[in-house]
């Protein structure tokens, strides 16, 4: 109540929308409940120092109306550089005067009185993609979380007896709904640990489930990947993980030989193969779609990757099928919401055929923020809501096999397909050729790839693919696993690109030729590894082997044009901390994105020193 009596002090009313750029998980706990006793509209969002957070910031800013902005000082003087170097110096007066620099707040004494909230009221806006384009605000209310909670306690068997341990951001839908709010409602322990402290140690994760006996967690399939690219059993065996009743997995495609890996390498140290829990979510249902049983492995089936177009019948083949696909159950709708697959007449569909799926219930938004013509596009009059996903079901149970929408989902994080098509299409090496961005499946999950307009020779699109990969890596943080030359997209009769079709022909190994031409035309041109034994040149490029062994490297290549997400730029940066520390701050991996360039910068901090 004091920090809500220093909000109100600034000026912040009931109703007013509230930027939270906070620095750590405590932090964010306290403002957000210090706007929810206000009646303030708490609007989440990232506090990375990346170029993809800054440029989301200033985006939601447009989009709100005149919000204030909770922020530290370092954070603030980025946002006006940012501005400052990509033509927005006009946003500059609002950022300064909206902003709550978190430094200066002096909680004393005086107490303000909470807000008349009413279960309609608008709790907070989840902005659900961090894309660099229009922003999409999922407004929930207070009625909507409530809801949700109660199916997500119900679905999940949660008990008294459940202590939870998350490292999902709290501006993420699974971290704020699933690991605070709910665990809230409970009023059952919850330990909160950081995104970068987990990128940073991933085996901290299961060291604390076992000290703090944690009986629930969460990740999405990049976080088992990430777990066992670096666990070592022989340095685990004080490990005890029996504790554990569920850990969530969703927020992108599950895949079901990663689990099994994970099952498998765990189970000495008391893992049991019924402690994944694949479910199916989104912020539109305040998290909360579709659940499996919670005492259940993890269930798949193997479909015909050549029959997987709207409207189709899903044909069920063996694993030993050459055209088979694994997807994984995704079990049936939460208690309280309703789920069905539907043509594009909106009529649902028999078990088994290929459609769109959409919710309906009391957890479900009412509507994004401020966008009337997104309403009318995603929710029906009946209620119903397209989530954008496609699938079928079977048995009952939800099964998912990609997107319709625009929305690209990699590594838990929310991509706008055409916001990163905009960036491609803005680099000189793209001139008049368009560019499609669509999910492919990956060695564990789903992955970006981009399909170009191109009818030229092959050795002439490795520039361009280049470009693309440094362009999306350095503005928004993700990694692209192919950048695929077309002579023409598919398209609807009004002339819609049809992403989900390239991403199909994609699987069924239409492009699989294309890509292994241009894989030999490029392991052609890359130079071979000439740095010095014990060098520092040697010491990096052995560090970037280490953290992107699927990619080859030559000392003068640019990081970024070769493919690396924002995940593996952390993991380097964290690798370079340890070998030189104090030396490198994440940005002069943009300033040196090269092996050779970041080598000679620390060279010559060493002979300053000296």
């Amino acid at each position: 109540m004091c920090l809500l009596y220093q909000l109100q002090q600034a000026g912040m009313q009931q109703g007013d929308e509230l930027i939270l750029l906070a620095d750590n998980n405590e932090q964010f706990v306290d403002v957000f409940w210090a706007a929810l006793l206000g009646g303030i509209i708490a609007v989440p969002l990232s506090a990375a120092s990346q170029n993809a957070a800054y440029k989301r910031v200033l985006s939601v800013t447009q989009k709100l109306h005149k919000p204030f902005i909770w922020a530290s000082e370092s954070s603030l003087q980025h946002l006006l550089q940012y501005a400052d170097e990509h033509q927005l110096a006009e946003m500059k007066p609002l950022l300064e005067k909206q902003t709550l620099i978190s430094e200066q707040i002096q909680v004393d004494k005086n107490q303000a009185a909470s807000a008349d909230i009413l279960p309609q009221d608008t709790a907070f806006i989840q902005f659900s993609s961090v894309s660099t384009g229009e922003p999409k605000g999922v407004v929930l209310s207070h009625h909507n979380l409530m809801t949700n909670i109660r199916s997500i306690l119900i679905g999940s068997a949660a008990t008294q007896d459940d202590v939870s341990l998350s490292w999902m951001p709290l501006t993420h839908d699974m971290g704020i709904i699933g690991f605070h709010l709910s665990p809230l409602v409970l009023n059952t322990d919850v330990y909160l640990m950081s995104p970068e402290l987990f990128v940073r140690r991933p085996n901290l994760w299961l060291d604390k489930i076992s000290e703090k006996r944690a009986t629930v967690s969460a990740s999405p399939n990049f976080g088992y990947q990430h777990i066992l690219k670096y666990f070592k059993a022989e340095k685990q065996a004080h490990l005890d993980l029996s504790s554990l009743r569920l850990i969530f997995n969703g927020a992108e495609q599950i895949s079901a030989t990663l689990c099994a890996e994970f099952n498998q390498t765990l189970k000495p140290f008391g893992f049991r193969d019924t402690v994944i829990f694949p479910v199916y979510g989104l912020a539109e249902a305040s998290l909360a779609a579709a659940f499996t049983e919670p005492t259940a492995k993890v269930q798949s089936i193997f479909v015909d990757r050549q029959q997987l177009q709207l409207g189709d019948n899903i044909a069920l083949v063996t694993v030993d099928d050459a055209d088979s696909l694994e997807l994984v159950l995704l079990g049936t709708a939460v208690p309280e919401t309703q789920l069905m697959v539907a043509g594009d007449a909106g009529k649902e569909l028999p078990e088994q055929t290929l459609g769109h799926v959409f919710i309906r219930g009391e957890n479900v938004t009412n509507g994004y923020y401020d966008d009337a013509q997104l309403n009318a596009e995603t929710i029906n009059q009946e209620g119903w809501l397209d989530t954008g996903d496609i699938g079928f079901i079977y048995q009952k149970q939800l099964v998912l096999t990609g997107r319709f929408k625009d929305l690209i989902i990699v590594n838990g994080q929310n991509y706008h397909a055409h916001d990163l098509e905009q960036l491609c299409e803005a680099l000189p090496e793209i001139g008049q050729k368009k560019a499609a961005a669509c999910t492919i499946p990956g060695n564990n999950g789903e992955a970006l790839a981009i399909f170009v307009t191109y009818k030229g020779e092959l050795s002439e699109f490795i520039p361009i693919a280049n470009a693309i990969r440094g362009a999306l890596a350095k503005d928004a943080g993700i990694e692209v696993a192919e950048v695929i030359p077309v002579s023409a997209y598919p398209k609807t009769t009004s002339g819609k690109v049809q992403r989900f079709i390239l991403s199909n022909h994609y699987i069924a190994g239409e492009y699989a030729d294309t890509l292994a031409k241009i894989k030999q035309l490029s392991s052609a041109d890359a130079a071979s590894d000439t740095s010095a034994e014990g060098s520092i040149e040697q010491q990096l490029m052995q560090i970037c082997k280490e953290v992107i062994p699927e990619r080859t490297i030559a000392p003068e290549d640019d990081l970024f044009e070769i493919g690396i997400s924002s995940l593996s730029l952390t993991q380097i940066h964290e690798r370079l901390d340890q070998l030189f520390p104090d030396q490198v701050d994440l940005t002069d991996l943009f300033d040196y994105p090269s092996i050779a360039q970041l080598a000679a910068f620390l060279e010559q901090n060493s002979q300053k020193e000296e």
